[in-house]
């Protein structure tokens, strides 16, 4: 059980990961040929992996908060 607290975080980040490889796929093949589309499918990159890295921060950070308020 002790096991659980290292597994559960790195089980939920590589799926967070793997979603948002195929996020960036998905979104980028949408991107119609043009002058900007190199630009725009960078920017869609940056954004989605910049939003996946803020989000596991931020969980990172919560459940630290969360288990330091629950030490007596």
């Amino acid at each position: 059980m002790n096991s659980l607290r290292y597994i559960v975080p790195v089980v939920v980040t590589g799926g967070l990961t793997a979603g948002c490889v195929f996020a960036v796929i998905w979104l980028i093949a949408l991107v119609p040929p043009g002058e900007w589309s190199e630009l725009i499918k960078a920017g869609i990159a940056i954004f989605v992996i910049g939003s996946t890295l803020l989000v596991v921060a931020w969980s990172a950070y919560f459940s630290y908060i969360i288990r330091q308020s629950l030490k007596p």
